[in-house]
């Protein structure tokens, strides 16, 4: 099936980016990164945005009051309304090309985040990031590492199976997990580079179990079905499509935030909306957000 998204909000981010709907009160947030702003869309689809003091990868809501948020090296808590944050950890103090990136709350609580070489020259990125967990007591534990850029993080519905992508790498990895990470093990991959078009971006799983990747200058969202075949496509009009997540009163329609960053003049002028905040309804709804445990 193949059926096309619709703008929801022009809002312009260079590189928006970690979108997802908050349990507490229906509210959708996202990052630009780019932009060092952090934007909310309200159930009634009026938008707020939030300048941060600095660029953040990634922000995740807790079961208390406010948020945790990834900025370039640190991890921190935030209030509700983003105007306080207490350091957390550094992270990668050591790898000043890096920053982080990608990230999700796993299902017991903790956060599951990794790190992007951003080299400003693409060809001169190597895989010196990783991918960590934020436990719910603060521990820090590194899982992985050999990351270019990290993205695609999500989890299956019963907590088991952790999706992960390194975005120039292509392919869609997965990891058994036990209950609180007790185990993590690498199995057998979901998809591999060639099998969608575009790079594998930011990622969630639906209701069903099944895998949706942004495909970042592939200019779609797709849904990648147990037997790692592509079964459903949503075409945007702009090539840059960052992030997927499932929100709305009953998790039924994707949102899909995009970048503006990597475009010719010719390009923007083309998809003007680039950068924008999309959705569609794919027909299968998503899982409700975990909240993170600190």
């Amino acid at each position: 099936m193949t059926t096309s998204a619709n703008l929801v909000i022009d809002c312009k981010n260079a590189l928006g980016e970690c979108c997802f709907q908050d349990p507490r009160d229906g509210a959708l947030w996202w990052t630009d990164i780019d932009g060092s702003r952090i934007w909310r869309m309200d159930t009634d689809r009026s938008t707020t945005s939030f300048v941060l003091p600095g660029r953040a990868g990634f922000i995740l809501p807790r079961e208390a009051d406010g948020f945790v948020i990834g900025f370039p090296d640190q991890l921190c808590l935030a209030n509700g309304d983003l105007t306080c944050y207490t350091r957390l950890h550094d992270v990668e103090p050591d790898l000043p090309q890096t920053r982080i990136n990608d990230a999700c709350v796993d299902p017991y609580g903790g956060i599951v985040f990794g790190t992007f070489d951003e080299t400003p020259e693409m060809e001169k990125r190597r895989p010196v990031g990783a991918v960590y967990r934020l436990g719910k007591d603060s521990t820090l534990t590194r899982l992985f590492g050999d990351v270019t850029i990290s993205n695609g993080l999500a989890f299956s519905p019963d907590g088991s199976v952790m999706y992960f992508a390194d975005t120039p790498v292509g392919t869609i990895r997965r990891f058994r997990v036990g209950r609180d990470f007790s185990s993590f093990g690498e199995i057998a991959p979901l998809a591999g580079s060639e099998d969608a078009p575009g790079l594998p971006d930011g990622g969630t799983v639906d209701a069903d179990g099944h895998y949706w990747s942004a495909r970042v200058w592939g200019g779609c969202a797709v849904r990648f079905g147990t037997d790692g075949k592509v079964d459903t496509r949503i075409d945007l009009p702009t090539k840059g499509p960052t992030c997927v997540t499932f929100g709305g009163p009953g998790l039924d329609e994707l949102f899909i935030t995009t970048l503006r960053r990597h475009h010719s003049d010719d390009e923007l002028a083309a998809a003007d909306h680039a950068g924008g905040l999309f959705s569609a309804r794919p027909g299968t709804p998503g899982l409700p957000q975990h909240l993170c445990a600190l």
